[in-house]
């Protein structure tokens, strides 16, 4: 687990940068800092924008440069990087909450964008291709940077679970042990409420509905993400009662895709519900 942090003299940085862009403007240009993430790596904030979807809601775009090679093995989904940056939003909203209360910002999107070290055999040497990483978090209604991850889709977070079980979506990212892909979902109830074999079936369902959709992704796009095994992890809120923090679930995955068992018509019959 990666851990950010910030000067003193960098937090009042963003804070006096971020007050400005809010007040004046919906988009600036931003003295470029330097933010350190941990793990010897850091990053080079270039912009602040403010955009505003056809529904009104308005998201702070924090563009950056990393100072480190993101992708040193091959291409990597945004969302393993979103655990890293997250410090980096709660550091930017806890100095700017009166500011994006009163513009009434609903998200803060973490963009980069960076030339890879490795290159395509078949890209021209006179060509340089640049790509980039997104990592998005919601702060609308006090909500704490929550990560909203982007590989299963945003309007997708929270799909409807036979159990009764509202789990929504948080992290995505390579899980403890090689060729593990680990979904983390956040469950509004307490853990010591809900059965075993309710939280299985939520397990199984959640494999089936998300963790295919990021394993085909895996396949097609990050070859060399070797997919092993899927861990399931439920976390209840911390304003739920009970001691029992966390449950997870781990399944194969067979013919890249989720080993849950079951036979194909239910496993179709799953996504057919969703």
């Amino acid at each position: 687990m990666f851990k950010a942090y910030l000067t003193s003299f960098i937090s009042t940085a963003l804070c006096c940068t971020l007050a400005l862009l809010l007040s004046s403007a919906s988009t600036a240009l931003a003295q470029d800092e330097s933010i350190i993430l941990g793990n010897g790596t850091s990053l080079t904030i270039t912009d602040y924008l403010i955009e505003t979807d056809p529904d009104g809601y308005k998201t702070v775009v924090v563009r950056a440069v990393p100072n480190f090679d993101p992708e040193p093995f091959g291409e990597v989904p945004s969302d393993h990087y979103a655990r890293m940056v997250q410090p980096l939003c709660g550091n930017l909203v806890a100095n700017s909450a009166e500011a994006l209360q009163e513009q009434d910002i609903s998200a803060v999107r973490v963009r980069w964008d960076f030339t890879p070290s490795r290159r395509d055999d078949d890209v021209p040497a006179n060509m340089t291709l640049t790509r980039f990483h997104e990592m998005v978090f919601d702060i609308a209604d006090g909500a704490p940077c929550t990560p909203k991850p982007l590989g299963v889709g945003l309007d997708n977070l929270a799909p409807d679970l036979s159990a009764a079980i509202k789990a929504t979506l948080r992290w995505a990212e390579p899980g403890l042990t090689p060729g593990q892909l680990s979904l983390t979902y956040a469950v509004d109830a307490g853990l010591a409420d809900i059965s075993t074999p309710d939280l299985d079936r939520a397990a199984i369902e959640l494999c089936i509905l998300h963790a295919d959709i990021l394993l085909e992704a895996r396949a097609r796009y990050y070859s060399q993400l070797y997919s092993r095994t899927v861990a399931i992890t439920f976390e209840q809120e911390e304003d739920q009662p009970g001691f029992e923090l966390l449950r997870r679930v781990t399944f194969p995955v067979q013919d890249g895709r989720c080993g849950t068992g079951l036979s194909q018509m239910l496993t179709e019959a799953i996504r057919d519900r969703d």
